[in-house]
């Protein structure tokens, strides 16, 4: 296995999969190309509008770690912390320990620079108002609404940290999650278009979505001794290392694709 600890970031299509075959995700026939990426424990007739879902095709996915549902297309923000003990003997390895982490030390920053982008942009006398970017029970908000849905994987001998951040999203996507038993007290009963809101509708038109990863590069350049490496080289890690992405899909991966009935119980 490689020892490295690391920083995976980018945003992309959903579908269909550049690497993967035979994965349910590449048919060109879906009428809207998102995906619902859930929890570990996560069950879709208690999370989702099974009937939209299965009327539009979506995707579903059920990744290996915790955490609650999302709906990502290709304006999310895709980020993944993966940490070795030994590389953060600071951090206790535990979802809200971890989670007060990345707060601190790597989104807080990140978006204090944007905010700092978009208040030099602006006269003084205009100064616009933009929230602080904070950690509210498990989430991460700005303004009250959530920005983004995460999740930890933790082991022997590391731990790692995704979220997903929504720069831009379709409202009516968020049409295929219910209303989930189990939130956050600050939530309350707040669909989730009330719930949630936007990078752009915060950030733009000062700030762009190159403008988020470079804010993130430079933080993390800040507290780490930084390697860049390109998709390619990743790709071809995986390739030497684990015998393709492919192989590990088919094999040892947790991640896998929902299929769902043609009609649901209860």
């Amino acid at each position: 296995h490689d020892d490295r600890s690391w920083a995976v970031v980018g945003n992309h299509n959903p579908l269909p999969h550049c690497y993967l075959s035979n994965d349910g995700t590449s048919s060109t026939t879906k009428k809207n190309a998102c995906i619902i990426v859930m929890g570990i424990g996560g069950k879709p007739k208690d999370l989702l509008n099974i009937d939209s879902v299965q009327r539009d095709d979506i995707t579903i996915i059920k990744r290996f770690s915790g955490g609650g549902t999302v709906v990502l297309d290709h304006n999310s923000i895709w980020t993944t912390i993966i940490a070795r003990k030994q590389d953060f003997t600071e951090v206790e390895p535990y979802p809200r320990p971890i989670m007060a982490w990345t707060a601190n030390e790597i989104f807080g920053p990140t978006f204090a620079k944007l905010k700092q982008q978009v208040v030099l942009s602006q006269p003084v006398e205009k100064s616009p108002n933009i929230p602080d970017f904070e950690l509210l029970e498990n989430d991460y908000i700005l303004g009250g609404r959530k920005v983004g849905g995460n999740a930890q994987s933790i082991v022997k001998d590391g731990w790692l940290h995704h979220t997903s951040f929504l720069w831009d999203y379709e409202a009516r996507n968020m049409e295929y999650l219910s209303l989930p038993a189990k939130r956050p007290d600050y939530r309350g009963d707040r669909p989730h278009n009330d719930f949630l809101v936007k990078l752009a509708d915060v950030y733009s038109p000062e700030v762009q979505l190159d403008h988020f990863f470079e804010a993130l590069k430079t933080v993390s350049e800040e507290n780490f001794d930084l390697h860049e490496m390109k998709l390619d080289d990743a790709v071809a890690l995986v390739n030497n290392k684990f015998g393709g992405m492919q192989q590990w899909f088919e094999g040892k991966c947790r991640t896998r694709i929902v299929k769902l009935p043609n009609k649901m119980d209860g």
